[in-house]
């Protein structure tokens, strides 16, 4: 159902800066996940907002067809954040992976008043600097950014392991085929880090530059991609 209400959206022409404002209104997205080529489930991601002015990003990625033969992982991600016009910053990130009954799970505390990060996984704390993101609100900030028209950003992400700067940058135009038929987009990179760890974004200017397909490089050269099959504008 979601998928058709996401079709008739963009047959209609209704999603433009014009008549939404995603990072305010809230959405839903759906995005075909692999991982080194192989079809490995689905990521349902939701934008809502709770009282009195916290925004919560959360994805729920699952196994799906051959891959839920092999895989019963499921791993849900929730980001409490702050939105304003000018600025995203997160309050609090959770991972829970759940393995057929085995819980694993960690979090994220970004204490502003403090300017303290503290990871429970590592078990460290340390300086929380202004332009510091988890893996699921740098998203929304890119966002953000982009319709700001940047060309290039500076982000410090947070994630399960350590906190590392990466550098983005506009890198061309492209078209690129979705499930939900072709969209012009902007491609930005970062800079590899440590390792060979590197972020590519494709973003659709016509959906106020939400991701339409991510890819993320881990150090040991793994890819994992993520690519949209469905969309809807929160009600």
């Amino acid at each position: 159902m979601i998928k058709i209400i996401s079709l008739l959206f963009l047959a209609l022409g209704i999603i433009n800066t014009s008549h939404a404002d995603l990072l305010q209104s809230g959405f839903k997205v759906e995005y075909d996940v692999e991982y080194n080529g192989f079809n490995l489930g689905v990521s349902k991601r939701s934008l809502s907002f709770a009282p009195p002015k916290t925004a919560i990003y959360k994805s729920t990625t699952t196994p799906e067809g051959f891959a839920s033969l092999l895989i019963s992982e499921t791993a849900t991600e929730t980001s409490n954040i702050h939105i304003s016009r000018n600025k995203i910053k997160p309050l609090l990130y959770r991972l829970v992976k759940n393995k057929k009954g085995n819980i694993e799970q960690y979090k994220i505390d970004f204490n502003w008043q403090t300017n303290q990060l503290k990871n429970s996984y590592s078990k460290n704390t340390e300086p929380l600097k202004d332009n510091t993101q988890d893996l699921l609100s740098f998203q929304l900030k890119i966002m953000q950014d982009l319709q700001k028209h940047k060309t290039s950003m500076q982000y410090r992400i947070a994630t399960k392991k350590h906190t590392r700067d990466y550098k983005l940058k506009v890198i061309q135009k492209e078209t690129i085929k979705t499930r939900l038929g072709e969209f012009e987009v902007t491609k930005l990179q970062s800079e590899l880090t440590q390792g060979k760890s590197q972020f590519t974004f494709w973003a659709a200017p016509a959906l106020e530059y939400l991701p339409i397909k991510i890819e993320k490089i881990n150090d040991k050269g793994d890819v994992f991609s993520f690519t949209i099959r469905a969309f809807i504008v929160q009600k």
